[in-house]
């Protein structure tokens, strides 16, 4: 039987680049959003009614991959655990009353905050400073597994670890980099000595798509498997743009007191390895290295 797809944020940094590989596959996907353009369905997922009519307009999906999340960038925003919450709740009860088998919600790996070394696959409480674009992961990964049982389906909350690549936000690090290099600036951080796991974008669309592939519910991590110290990434990343490493004027601000600590720790990739064949191929010098080319190529556009 084909997959049938709905996916929503595929506007978005890495929703984009789902959208990319699905075409290429030939998977029929209806793109969905609550707030339509050409080419995607505006839904109110704030109403039922709304949703229903979609499903009768194109069918129900297989598989609902939900990426879509408003003010990602903005963590301590109420509609974190109000209006999105409440949307994506609304969501899981209408597909799976209507038949959807599948709902694969990306969360984020910040989800089990301060805990270090590997980070097991496990539905646990996290530790340390816990912002309202966590908090709204969470309560919404909770609510998914439990309506996930109560109607045979399944549900697969996706821990996602920070992704890199062109195409993020303009004052987004890797982009402030950038611009810093082509106007020959120095660049000014913070010290830089959290720890990430970082995942190329390519490697993170990839195991959203072959999560689709799961046979139960659960956690699914989806990183690299590593841990690198954000200060080592810019020197790459610095690097690689042709800079010299003394122009960067690493504690120049403070780190922000909001900040999660971000220790030394990284995603263990269990479920994903175990029951797919999907495995990280980018090593960090080579997702920078496609990421700067990118952005070159963007610039000459």
């Amino acid at each position: 039987m084909i997959n049938k797809i709905w996916l929503s944020g595929s506007r978005g940094f890495v929703g984009k680049v789902v959208r990319k590989k699905l075409f290429s596959q030939s998977i029929p996907v209806t793109y969905i959003s609550n707030r339509g353009s050409k080419g995607v369905k505006g839904i109110d997922f704030s109403d039922k009614k709304s949703i229903e009519s979609a499903l009768l307009e194109f069918g129900t999906p297989n598989t609902f991959i939900h990426l879509g999340w408003a003010n990602v960038y903005e963590p301590h925003d109420e509609r974190h655990i109000d209006e999105n919450l409440k949307n994506g709740k609304n969501l899981i009860d209408t597909l799976y009353e209507y038949g959807v088998e599948k709902i694969i919600h990306i969360g984020s790996s910040s989800e089990y905050g301060d805990r270090v070394g590997c980070l097991k696959e496990e539905n646990i409480e996290p530790t340390g400073k816990v912002n309202n674009y966590i908090k709204g992961k969470l309560a919404l990964a909770k609510y998914g597994l439990r309506k996930a049982e109560h109607y045979g389906k399944i549900f697969n909350h996706i821990r996602l670890s920070y992704t890199y690549g062109a195409g993020q936000t303009h004052n987004s690090l890797i982009n402030q980099l950038y611009m810093s290099a082509l106007s020959k600036k120095k660049m000014r951080l913070s010290p830089c000595l959290q720890f990430r796991d970082y995942i190329y974008v390519e490697d993170a669309a990839d195991g959203i798509i072959k999560t689709t592939e799961l046979k139960k519910s659960g956690i699914v991590n989806l990183g690299s498997g590593k841990a690198i110290q954000l200060k080592d990434f810019v020197k790459i990343f610095w690097k690689r743009l042709g800079c010299l490493e003394k122009d960067l004027h690493f504690g120049f601000f403070e780190q922000p007191g909001d900040e999660q600590s971000q220790p030394i720790a990284f995603l263990d990739l269990s479920v994903l390895r175990l029951n797919t064949s999907w495995e990280p191929k980018f090593k960090i010098e080579d997702g920078i290295k496609m990421t700067i080319e990118q952005l070159i190529q963007e610039k000459l556009n």
